[in-house]
């Protein structure tokens, strides 16, 4: 393969926020880039006048840059063959179409609504595929046609589509598939507006900005013979075509809200790392060994052929998404992890930032302790809140199973005696004033550290005991001890 020229698009529409399986087309040409030394342009598709919107656009770009796809041309960074977006290129469309419409190779069809609507009617009641070829006007004399536009009559223009021979689509991931011209309608190419649709926009845009692989999802494998087409017959030589397959919820449906999160902001508002979602969707179906699982970018990019990529749909699993988004949790620094803890916990209420800040130290080694315990950075508030603040709320039946235990109740008072009387405040110091007065009581220490723990922490679950009061310190433990105490004594005999 010639990588001298080699330039892939990701070309969104900007009518919503970015989907999951956008990102993993985008992905795949990102990666196909990056591997072959190519150019990753992004194209942004706004010719949807009414649904197309700036707010979709900008949120496009942020979710592309927090995933990790930066684009080489484009955008804001622009390149040689801009502009980027549709809207900004009608004279380009306009040109074309009046190209084709030179050649012969287009006409004006100024079929009415009513007409068109005619013709699929007796077509459904003939039992036949309304495919629509021009009638009178497709070969309209053209001193007619000028007539007809002198005097107003709306317009579309329509490609010519051969009514004779086939169209094969060369896709690098399915093989060859063919479509019989005679089921191809002479479809439109530019709206009576005057406005250019998709499959005449993405053709002259993907043959003027040079890119050598089209690579998108395969709901737009039916388009791909109409595009064929333009190329053909403005003299354009062809893209490499890949269709990429869908990606489906577990219960192998096309993925939407249903299934949960689905697109880039909801995955990042659930706490899951960019690098994460980049790896796991990477992977996903693109046929990489499976010895392992956790890539950077680059290792993805050199391993990553798109002829292996999978024929079938992917099926999407949040559990496996996760899983690897722990590890990359893990992966973190405790110093990265505290980075990103502060201002959750802060917007959580755990304590202001100014607090935070002035004792990182602290929530380093908070962090430290839990990292192994996340699977999303959401978790963070839940795991380290209670290492802030004074008193917490206990939960009455948890605190009753825990601390109203005959044995708990009689032992807890002493418990906090020595705790209290402890010269210095460490986890060596804590856990033998904990485990000597089990002993001394003839007791599995376990007795005590389950009640201590929930009284300390409001938790039935934390990390290791005595590090998290050596992290909570002195005084926050003994206040909370304190209260437990207090509690206990109003529980039933």
């Amino acid at each position: 393969m010639d990588t001298s020229q080699i330039r892939v698009r990701y070309a969104p529409s900007p009518t919503g926020s970015l989907h999951v399986g956008g990102v993993r087309t985008a992905l795949f040409n990102w990666l196909f880039a990056r591997k072959t030394n190519g150019t990753f342009v992004l194209r942004i598709e706004d010719t949807d006048l009414e649904r197309s919107n700036e707010e979709s656009v900008e949120q496009l770009k942020r979710s592309l840059r927090w995933i990790g796809l930066e684009w080489d041309e484009g955008p804001e960074i622009g390149g040689p063959h801009g502009p980027y977006r549709q809207t900004e290129r009608f004279d380009l469309y306009r040109e074309a179409a009046n190209k084709l419409l030179d050649s012969g190779a287009a006409y004006r069809d100024f079929a009415t609504a009513e007409e068109l609507a005619e013709f699929r009617e007796a077509a459904r009641a003939e039992k036949r595929q309304p495919i629509y070829t021009g009638g009178e006007y497709r070969e309209m004399d053209p001193e007619e046609a000028r007539r007809k536009i002198e005097a107003g009559e709306p317009y579309t223009v329509r490609f010519k589509t051969p009514r004779e021979g086939r169209t094969v689509v060369e896709d690098m991931i399915r093989g060859p598939v063919t479509f019989e011209n005679t089921n191809l309608e002479d479809f439109v190419i530019m709206k009576s507006t005057d406005t250019p649709t998709y499959n005449f926009a993405a053709a002259v845009d993907d043959a003027t900005m040079r890119i050598s692989h089209v690579i998108r999802g395969d709901d737009h494998l039916s388009n791909t013979p109409r595009q064929i087409l333009i190329y053909n017959a403005l003299g354009y030589p062809l893209p490499a075509f890949a269709h990429v397959p869908q990606v489906l919820g577990p219960d192998k449906k096309k993925l939407s809200k249903r299934h949960g999160a689905t697109s880039v902001e909801d995955f990042a508002a659930q706490g899951y790392l960019p690098e994460a979602l980049f790896n796991y969707l990477a992977l996903l179906g693109a046929g990489y060994a499976a010895d392992e699982e956790i890539f950077s970018p680059d290792e993805l990019a050199e391993r990553f052929r798109i002829e292996k990529v999978s024929g079938n749909p992917a099926v999407f699993d949040e559990k496996k998404l996760t899983s690897i988004n722990a590890l990359y949790l893990r992966r973190q620094s405790p110093e990265e992890l505290a980075m990103l803890a502060a201002p959750m916990l802060a917007e959580s209420g755990a304590a202001s930032l100014e607090e935070l800040q002035r004792d990182m130290p602290r929530l380093t080694q908070i962090m430290a302790l839990l990292k192994d315990r996340l699977n999303r950075a959401t978790e963070i508030p839940d795991y380290a809140g209670y290492f802030y603040g004074g008193e917490i709320e206990y939960d009455e039946q948890e605190f009753e199973k825990q601390l109203g235990k005959e044995f708990v109740r009689e032992n807890f008072p002493e418990l906090l005696k020595r705790l209290k009387a402890l010269p210095e405040w460490t986890e060596e110091a804590t856990e033998e004033v904990v485990r000597g007065l089990a002993a001394e009581r003839e007791k599995g220490a376990r007795h005590l550290i389950h009640p201590l723990r929930f009284a300390a922490t409001g938790r039935t679950v934390s990390a290791g005991l005595f590090e998290t009061l050596a992290l909570l310190g002195r005084e926050r433990t003994l206040l909370r001890l304190e209260r437990a105490a207090e509690e206990m004594r109003r529980l039933p005999v």
